[in-house]
């Protein structure tokens, strides 16, 4: 039986929900991420207005009276942030009054001029931006620029430079990982999906399987005697149609076209057995009867579902005789396969498929005297009954109907009873209409 979560993905809907409630989970996450790294941006951009907004009135107490070892200290305590790239002060002219600079992220600040206030390997004094404030784009980091003043007279300019990668690398070290895990969840969904739709499409085909095979489980039921297993009446129907349309095809060709022969038997001594000895041995009577009729003929097990054009797998079926179910010939001969079904009571049909001539007809009607006369041997009882036959043909100048075949045999029957036990009568379908 197939788990509940297996039985759940049948419903159609049910997988583009599932994909759907993915995708807006992805989708979700995604935003998220967005909105947190541009609350991170935004914070840091805070921090550095904040900055350049307070660190020049601590600076210009320094610039006044040109304590640059005290600027440098003021610069050095800012410069503990790792992210702090350089800071730059220079006056009016350009020229460098203090510089500390890192090499990389979170690397040591160095000091970039030397006692004579000149950046080393400087192309001349370091010129501001006309716009303060305004940040300078380089490949490493961003520069900004804010005026230093005091009275409204430029005392010099401060140039504030940060790592604008430090940040953003964290958040793009943060987004991969968050697409990986992502993409890896979708694999696994998707993995799991699929083995969980090939274990539902394998289980509904067995369950189709199973209830095909129940419901010709049933319909081989139906068609047959639950006592003996022969054919009932409903698979009488179905197996002389079976015969009649071979006769019909055989007669329709050029070839000479063999007897349609069916035999209606009625047991004699059957109901006194059955009074005597009680019903449980009456129907194990039916069933030996049932079996010698089969041994006695050439028979094999019809397949009474192919008339209903369906694919019943080979095998014996439930409630078939032992000799009768093998689905094997019980006698070799030319002639065709004999068909045995059990009308009701103590009654029995035969179809003798491929009796060329009468002669052959009374053979085997001889044949089934001669079996059916031989005690029975059944709990500790030897019982013997008679049989009356009646037998009706037909020959490939008529195509009569099954009812009229049936009609003339049961006829035959009870002729052959009035003359007494184990005795025969044949009687010759003329038209449709006999």
């Amino acid at each position: 039986m197939a788990a509940p979560g297996f039985d759940l993905l049948r419903r159609r809907h049910l997988i583009p929900l599932l994909l759907l409630g993915f995708v807006l989970v992805l989708v979700s996450g995604w935003r998220s991420f967005l909105y947190s790294r541009q609350l991170l941006i935004e914070s840091q951009e805070q921090s550095y207005r904040e900055l350049l907004r307070v660190l020049p009135r601590g600076l210009l107490p320094h610039l006044v009276v040109d304590d640059y070892i005290a600027l440098e200290q003021d610069l050095a305590g800012v410069m503990v942030d790792p992210s702090m790239a350089s800071l730059l002060v220079v006056d009016p002219q350009g020229r460098v009054l203090a510089h500390l600079e890192r090499q990389r992220p979170g690397g040591p600040p160095l000091l970039r001029y030397g006692p004579s206030r000149v950046a080393p390997n400087s192309p001349g004094p370091v010129s501001p931006k006309p716009d303060p404030g305004r940040a300078d784009t380089d490949l490493s980091q961003e520069l900004r620029w804010q005026r230093l003043e005091a009275g409204g007279s430029t005392l010099g300019w401060l140039r504030l430079g940060h790592w604008s990668t430090s940040t953003l690398a964290v958040v793009g070290i943060l987004a991969r990982q968050y697409l990986q895990l992502m993409a890896l969840t979708l694999a696994v969904f998707a993995v799991l999906l699929t083995a969980s739709v090939l274990v539902v499409l394998r289980e509904g085909r067995r369950r189709e399987a199973q209830l095909e095979e129940q419901g010709l489980d049933l319909l081989e039921s139906s068609l047959r005697d639950p006592l003996t297993g022969l054919a009932n009446r409903r698979g009488l129907d179905l197996l002389l149609e079976r015969e009649m349309a071979r006769f019909n095809a055989s007669r329709a060709g050029k070839g000479a076209a063999d007897l349609l022969v069916i035999c209606l038997i009625d047991l004699d001594a059957f109901k006194p057995i059955n009074d005597r000895y009680g019903h449980a041995v009456g129907d194990q009577l039916l069933v030996e009867v049932g079996r010698r009729l089969c041994q006695g003929l050439r028979t094999m097990a019809p397949d009474l579902s192919a008339d209903l054009a369906l694919d019943l797998a080979p095998g014996p079926a439930a409630g078939r005789p032992a000799n009768a179910g093998t689905g094997r010939l019980a006698l070799p001969g030319d002639r065709g396969v004999d068909q045995v079904a059990r009308l009701g009571g103590d009654e029995f049909v035969c179809i003798l498929a491929g009796c060329a001539t009468v002669a052959q007809a009374q053979g085997l009607a001889q044949r089934i005297l001669q079996s059916l006369g031989q005690p029975f041997a059944l709990e500790r009882h030897s019982l013997t009954v008679g049989a009356s036959l009646g037998i009706a043909y037909a020959d490939g100048s008529q195509a009569p109907s099954a009812l009229a075949l049936l009609q003339a045999a049961d006829h035959a029957m009870y002729g052959a009873k009035a003359q007494g036990k184990n005795h025969v009568q044949i009687k010759h379908i003329h038209n449709p209409s006999d």
